[in-house]
């Protein structure tokens, strides 16, 4: 209750019964602003998507140089396939390090875009929210 309270999710009015303010002769009424809570929540997001966006950005240009030989290396076997020509000996063009670190960073990416799309879906939702209340 008081971690809700700290991060601004709850807020709580007290109502004394007594003019010497004792706990023990106090209501204690509680209340979720629904809709600085939605807002808030809108705001996490936001700074969430964000987030995702700059770490698939870094990754993918610390990794530019594998990325850029990965597609010159597609681009030659398929260049290879519609000329008749065996790509057999196209397809070693990375090696089996470079494949590996190749495949560990596109494994990241496609995480780091389906957390986007997750919470892409969070924000319609939550603004779907705001504005079925309002009318």
């Amino acid at each position: 209750l008081y971690k809700l309270y700290t991060e601004h999710f709850l807020q709580i009015q007290e109502l004394h019964r007594t003019p010497d303010f004792c706990p023990t002769r106090t209501f204690y009424l509680f209340n979720v602003p629904v809709e600085k809570l939605r807002l808030k929540l809108l705001n996490t997001c936001y700074k969430a998507i964000f987030n995702l966006m700059a770490i698939r950005k870094e990754k993918l240009n610390d990794n530019s140089r594998l990325v850029d030989k990965s597609l010159r290396a597609d681009a030659a076997v398929l260049l290879a396939k519609q000329r008749g020509i065996s790509p057999d000996d196209l397809e070693d063009m990375l090696t089996s390090s470079e494949k590996k670190q190749l495949g560990s960073c596109m494994r990241l990416v496609k995480r780091l875009d389906l957390g986007e799309i997750n919470i892409l879906d969070s924000i319609c939702a939550l603004t779907h929210f705001g504005t079925s209340a309002v009318s």
